[in-house]
């Protein structure tokens, strides 16, 4: 049985003066060092969150511009595009134009020399003729 006598007072005794060297040199460095190690682990979250906005912000800065140089690709793109084909219809115009030029000319060429023929195969037929009649005549006229 538990007797209360003076050993138990010692005992209380030990027991209260290693609690208060324990806290002193054990339970206060421990929790000091567990409390630096919660303010790093919350500085961390705390620069990762800001870390991830940042870089939220970055992607989205990009995305942006990216926007942007490909809707002025596409401007670029399309104006190129729009000179080339009035630069071709001006081209198939002037080749056009002097393919009409060309045409009109050889028209006209060809006008003269129908209209020179013309002039010479009358003049044969109405030789021809002479000479025809004249055979047919038996004499010259």
């Amino acid at each position: 049985m538990i007797s209360i006598n003076f050993t138990l007072l010692v005992q209380l005794a030990n027991f209260l003066i290693l609690l208060v060297i324990l806290n002193f040199l054990l339970f206060k460095p421990i929790l000091r060092v567990l409390d630096e190690r919660e303010r790093l682990v919350r500085e961390s979250a705390d620069l990762k969150e800001n870390l991830g906005r940042l870089a939220e912000e970055s992607i989205q800065e990009y995305e942006g511009k990216l926007l942007k140089a490909k809707q002025e690709a596409m401007g670029i793109r399309t104006s190129g595009r729009n000179e080339a084909m009035a630069a071709f219809r001006q081209t198939l115009s002037q080749a056009r134009d002097a393919g009409v030029q060309e045409l009109e000319r050889a028209r006209e060429e060809l006008a003269s020399q129908a209209e020179v023929s013309r002039k010479t195969l009358k003049t044969e037929a109405q030789s021809l003729a002479q000479a025809i009649a004249s055979k047919l005549a038996g004499r010259k006229l």
